[in-house]
């Protein structure tokens, strides 16, 4: 009988119990939904293809399986270890693992870790992992389960370890019929820890649990793990979600896929697991006294917390973009009291189902950005605000890369204006120091502020500010003295300034080089209509940008030949020396600085010396500088693997002067 014949009938199989099961539950508590003669066929088809595949499942109405009620649980001795794994969160241990071994990438369920054992094709045992040498016998529970066949197509002895989990579909409906929100469950894994080792097996029952399979560790060939989980699959086990992996150059789209199945499936999940293929080999390396060396564990995430979302804020960039945050019930994260995460996008919201009033999972990405991992709830219960939070213009959903964003389409949005002023005076453009995000509100909303323009007329109410609450005459009159000296600037400072889609720091400092920092030569190509300016083809900068420059240029040339006349702009001295000693170099940053003040003025002595910096290792990679050479981190981990060099600021300043 072909793979394919098998599966029909399995599925053949549950459809027909769930038809006999739901057609006796309406028989005898309401209208009857089936005839006695459509049942009686549909019973006997059943009892074929059990006899035909040599599968049963414990719920078939052919088993009349009674429930039981125990006085305890007892434990009992592991027939073989149940270890944890070792975890990792880097790709790149990933992929030294996996060296050019065959491996499978699955999905690492959390729920409860059992195994099964089966003799003659009979369910005869299932235990939890336990302490990993003793677990707790959950026979009479495990029988409950739908998914589990009773009965297999298999003689010799087999022994099967996987996941008992409960699906957030079922979790999720479970939590809606308590009405306390504090006795409602926290997470799948709690739940079903607490299911499987109930005492009475019908309230057992009631609760749909789940078995996963995972590993095979006795039984079928035994030397492909890939293909014992297939055949277990044929004997009717719901197998863990996996993909072959090899060599492999795309690791995070095979980790995001497997995500993405477990999320389809409804497993909940705590990472991913890769295993060597070949039993022997993996099972050859041995065990520590925590960990199997045959497999690894790598974490999505890290460490989450749960609280409660409050509400979601929506707050107007300086593109118009309208970005969601996340306002939760206080919680500690990883040390730090937070009450805020960026939602990203109406995409993002919409993949975790987020609700107003749900449950959900924190975590401090990289130990440092907040985010929101997921929501336990899943209510869905957020609204899209059809006006501008700041202006109360209309908003639009857009598609922009794949995903949907919020815009306002006032133009005239102050939300807009301060956000495009706070990014203009900020200090990586034309660093002016005492107009802090407060103030520069507190000036706009007082009608003094209407452009970046107008920011260099802001000494026309000098008598005003010095009687605001808060503007003593000393931080006055420092205040205009930071603003007439960012009046002498450089052509990248003010095209950074100017917030143009798409073009940020080193784009602006691309654009300023091509036109050797000159303002006149830049603005007869920029003023010179659409689709002129980028004739020219301005290295390192894309088609996206080109075209987000020749609209802005469009609508925006006359605004920003009369913006220009505030400035006085100098020439780089990188540019008056030809400083190029780091061309075609890049470099990438890692870890505390102690010769620089901060990442940005490493980045700009690197760039000024005509180099490059990235934020990610790879292998065109020139150096990566991190003072703490012998670090774990991931990027230190990932240059040691590419052959990159790891340099100190102390060498990264010698490298400068040629030395």
């Amino acid at each position: 009988m072909g793979v394919v014949s098998r599966y029909e009938h399995i599925e053949k199989m549950k459809d027909l119990i769930q038809e006999l099961n739901n057609a006796s539950v309406a028989y005898y508590t309401s209208t009857p939904i089936m005839s006695d003669y459509d049942w009686d066929k549909k019973y006997e088809e059943l009892q074929m293809l059990e006899n035909q595949e040599n599968i049963i499942f414990p719920n078939s109405p052919t088993q009349n399986v009674g429930y039981t009620v125990s006085d305890k649980l007892n434990e009992v001795k592991l027939d073989h270890l149940m270890l944890s794994l070792d975890k990792t969160k880097s790709i790149n241990d990933l992929k030294q693992f996996a060296g050019n071994k065959q491996c499978i990438v699955s999905v690492k369920c959390d729920g409860l870790s059992t195994t099964l054992k089966y003799i003659h094709g009979e369910l005869v045992s299932a235990v939890t992992r336990g302490n990993g040498y003793e677990g707790t016998d959950v026979f009479q529970n495990i029988l409950t389960i739908k998914n589990i066949p009773k009965k297999i197509p298999y003689d010799d002895e087999l022994i099967i370890d996987g996941e008992t989990i409960i699906g957030w579909d079922t979790f999720n409906k479970i939590n809606e019929s308590i009405k306390d929100a504090d006795k409602k469950y926290k997470h799948p894994r709690n739940l079903v820890s607490g299911s499987l080792l109930l005492l009475d097996s019908k309230e057992a029952a009631q609760r749909n649990m789940r078995f996963i399979a995972w590993r095979v560790i006795k039984g079928f060939e035994h030397k492909s793990v890939y293909e014992d989980l297939l055949n277990a699959e044929k004997c009717g086990f719901e197998r863990v979600p996996m993909i072959p992996y090899i060599g492999c150059e795309n690791t995070q789209t095979v980790l995001d896929t497997i995500k993405d199945v477990a999320d389809a499936n409804n497993i909940p999940y705590d990472g991913a697991v890769m295993t060597y293929d070949d039993y022997d080999y993996g099972e050859s390396l041995g065990k520590t006294d925590k960990f199997f060396r045959h497999s690894i564990a790598y974490k999505y995430e890290d460490q989450l917390y749960e609280t409660i979302l409050k509400y979601i804020e929506w707050n107007t960039s300086k593109t118009g973009l309208i970005n969601p945050v996340a306002v939760f019930e206080p919680i500690d994260l990883d040390g730090a009291i937070t009450t805020r995460a960026t939602l990203h996008n109406i995409s993002y919201i919409k993949k975790l189902s987020l609700g107003i009033g749900d449950r959900i999972r924190v975590y401090r990405s990289n130990k440092v950005i907040p985010k929101v991992h997921d929501s336990i709830d899943k209510s869905n219960n957020f609204t899209i605000p059809e006006k501008c939070p700041i202006c109360g213009g209309e908003t639009k959903i857009v598609k922009e890369n794949d995903s949907e964003v919020l815009m306002c389409m006032n133009d005239d949005c102050q939300g807009k204006l301060l956000g495009k002023l706070c990014h203009a005076v900020s200090r990586n453009v034309l660093d002016i120091d005492g107009l802090s995000e407060a103030t520069l509100e507190k000036f706009i909303s007082l009608g003094w502020l209407d452009s970046i323009k107008s920011i260099y007329h802001l000494s026309d109410y000098k008598g005003k500010m010095y009687s605001l609450e808060g503007f003593g005459k000393k931080s006055v009159d420092k205040l205009l003295e930071s603003i007439e000296k960012s009046g002498e600037t450089t052509l990248d400072r003010f095209i950074y300034a100017l917030s143009i889609p798409m073009i940020g720091k080193s784009a602006s400092k691309d654009i300023a080089k091509h036109f050797k920092y000159n303002f006149d030569e830049f603005y007869h190509c920029f003023s010179c209509g659409y689709g002129y300016f980028w004739n020219l083809k301005v290295d390192g900068i894309g088609v996206v940008a080109s075209n987000n420059i020749q609209k802005f240029a469009v609508t925006h040339a006359d605004k920003v030949f009369e913006l220009s006349k505030e400035f006085t702009f100098k020439i780089p001295d990188e540019s008056n020396h030809n400083q190029n000693i780091l061309q075609g170099k890049t470099f990438v940053i890692t870890g505390s600085l102690e010769k620089y003040s901060n990442r940005d003025e490493l980045k700009s002595i690197i760039e000024s010396n005509g180099g490059k910096v990235s934020g990610s290792v790879s292998a065109k990679t020139f150096a990566l500088i991190n003072n703490d050479i012998e670090s774990s981190s991931s990027k230190n981990k990932k240059a040691k693997s590419l052959g990159v060099q790891i340099i100190n600021e102390e060498q990264f300043i010698n490298l400068l002067k040629g030395e």
